[in-house]
């Protein structure tokens, strides 16, 4: 999943609501435009997938969504890169190649990896510590410390975020997914990357015990 604006033209006004990606990590965003073309302007640093209806960009375009990236310094762009691992590799057309040498970025099918490795799999929750944290999974549903994110569909499966993970093999190798369906939009207010880092631990451990 990744941060989305969705951008709705009613007369001449252009109401914008979703997710962004900015150099202090991913922001919401909610707002009412005179001009389409404001929304590139709308930070000095700025990524996302703009899905539009009814705006003369993807009339002209025929389409219902395009990637956009724009950046004030390298410095900027080098931070918000570091929160886009698994961003679609569409925003590599946007990135100067230098910076792709310099950030060590891959492409890994669809989207890109920063570092070729999942941090995710490579950090010690002994060194970094770790904060309470559950993860429940009933036949109804799926919770993440309490906050349900997903429902159990007619096929046994469960939806969650919009995608249909199966259980069948097990519930760690789905956390990454679970935790960025919980974070990105069930989670009140801003995650910091250690709060994501140290509620992994806490789940972990919970499902060891």
């Amino acid at each position: 999943m990744e941060p989305q604006l969705y951008v709705v033209s009613v007369g001449d006004k252009h109401y914008v609501s979703g997710t962004i990606y900015t150099p202090r990590g991913i922001r919401q965003y909610n707002g009412v435009l005179d001009e389409f073309e404001q929304i590139f302007t709308l930070f000095p640093t700025f990524a996302t997938v703009i899905n539009c209806y009814n705006d003369e960009v993807c009339i002209r375009d025929r389409t219902s969504y395009f990637y956009y990236l724009t950046y004030r310094n390298e410095y900027e762009l080098e931070k918000m890169l570091a929160f886009m691992n698994h961003a679609s590799v569409q925003y590599l057309s946007y990135i100067p190649p230098d910076i792709i040498r310099k950030m060590d970025i891959h492409i890994e099918g669809a989207y890109i990896t920063i570092g070729g490795v999942n941090i995710l799999q490579s950090f010690d929750c002994k060194v970094i510590g770790s904060i309470p944290a559950t993860l429940t999974v009933t036949y109804g549903y799926i919770a993440i410390n309490g906050v349900k994110i997903g429902e159990r569909d007619e096929s046994g499966d469960y939806a969650v975020c919009g995608q249909i993970v199966n259980l069948d093999n097990g519930v760690i190798s789905h956390l990454e997914y679970l935790l960025a369906c919980y974070f990105l939009e069930h989670y009140k207010g801003t995650p910091t990357w250690s709060e994501v880092l140290k509620t992994w631990c806490g789940i972990r451990t919970s499902l060891k015990t």
